[in-house]
């Protein structure tokens, strides 16, 4: 009974609208990181052959063929479709978790978002993937990558929030509150 009340109440309703705005920040993000790492690439082409989430995914059991499939675009441009569906569903994903923590801990908006750009870019590039062997230790990894890295989960945070701060300052409903 509990939970049908909750599903019907203001918490489902902060979730699924945490949920619609981090859609939409994470597609803007997503976008604004891809636009960040064309001006600055973080790894060498060597080292990007098999990117980090598409190593990563290869690790899980999901098979080369997936992981580096691609359609042409504009007649012999290949756009690895599956790299993107990766690459947007982390945006999305931590863009909801960065609206709906939000909600209950304003201090996920530290420095505007940036914080939790330079978070999530310590536990996944300096910890997580190091650690699943996905990429190598981050005392081995080159200054570049790192510079890119950092200053483009940054970017991209900044984004989510930018993005997140204007679509609750525009809802009428109220069931958000400003971070």
């Amino acid at each position: 009974m509990l939970l049908v009340t909750m599903l019907d109440g203001p918490v489902s309703q902060i979730v699924f609208k945490s949920l619609w705005f981090g859609i939409l920040s994470g597609m803007v993000s997503g976008m604004v990181k891809i636009g960040w790492e064309a001006l600055l690439p973080p790894r060498t082409l060597e080292r990007d052959s098999t990117n980090p989430p598409q190593r990563l995914m290869e690790q899980m059991g999901v098979p080369k063929s997936l992981t580096h499939a691609f359609i042409f675009y504009s007649r012999n441009q290949k756009v690895y479709w599956f790299s993107l569906i990766l690459h947007f569903s982390f945006s999305i994903f931590f863009a909801f978790l960065f609206i709906l923590v939000g909600q209950f801990w304003p201090l996920i908006g530290l420095w505007q978002g940036m914080a939790y750009g330079l978070l999530i870019w310590i536990i996944w590039h300096l910890l997580l993937l190091p650690l699943l062997r996905t990429v190598p230790p981050a005392w081995q990894q080159p200054f570049a990558e790192h510079f890119s890295e950092c200053f483009g989960h940054i970017v991209w945070a900044w984004t989510i929030a930018a993005c997140a701060y204007y679509l609750i300052s525009k809802d009428t409903s109220g069931i958000l509150c400003t971070l």
